[in-house]
């Protein structure tokens, strides 16, 4: 295979890799939903999506919170953010893999290793919430526990539609 691919902490020098696997997230989405693509940036205005760029390091800060880089050759090809929601729940947030780091099982080390740390970390839940056209994210969260519940923060109902809230137990596993 003749790749290096490590899973680690984001130090200052990875953000702007940061912003750009979230921009590409964005993108993403946009594609996916295609005619409805009006629901990516009705869940996220340019401006709300601005200045969530600009706080990802104080919100994620650890240690209530994490950010997750995938590398492939030294290279930031994927991400993974925790936040708190109580004491006891966390939540995950934009996980993306861009193109060139897929197909290597990127996205599900990055989902474990963070489940791992939050778990470390004294939570006892995680929660998300994905698009229902995101049939891989789907089918990879199913595989780690993850359960389908009812919406844990208000979404308008339009958007609301789009989406799919999930949770899961965590557990510190050995080794």
């Amino acid at each position: 295979m003749g790749q290096n691919a490590e899973i680690g902490p984001a130090g200052p020098d990875d953000f702007p890799a940061i912003r750009a696997l979230c921009d590409g997230f964005l993108d993403w989405c946009r594609s996916r939903y295609g005619e409805n693509a009006w629901f990516v940036d009705r869940y996220y205005t340019p401006e709300q999506w601005a200045s969530l760029l600009d706080s990802l390091p104080r919100i994620h800060a650890a240690p209530e919170g994490e950010i997750l880089v995938a590398r492939l050759n030294g290279t930031g090809v994927g991400c993974v953010m925790m936040q708190r929601i109580d004491g006891r729940t966390c939540e995950m947030k934009r996980m993306f893999v861009s193109p060139d780091g897929r197909g290597l099982g990127l996205g599900r080390r990055l989902a474990e290793t963070i489940m791992r740390v939050a778990a470390e970390r004294g939570y006892a839940t995680m929660r998300l919430d994905t698009g229902r056209n995101h049939d891989e994210a789907l089918s990879l969260y199913r595989s780690l526990g993850f359960r389908e519940i009812a919406p844990y923060y208000e979404a308008p109902p339009e958007l609301r539609n789009h989406l799919i809230f999930m949770e899961a137990p965590l557990a510190v596993r050995a080794g």
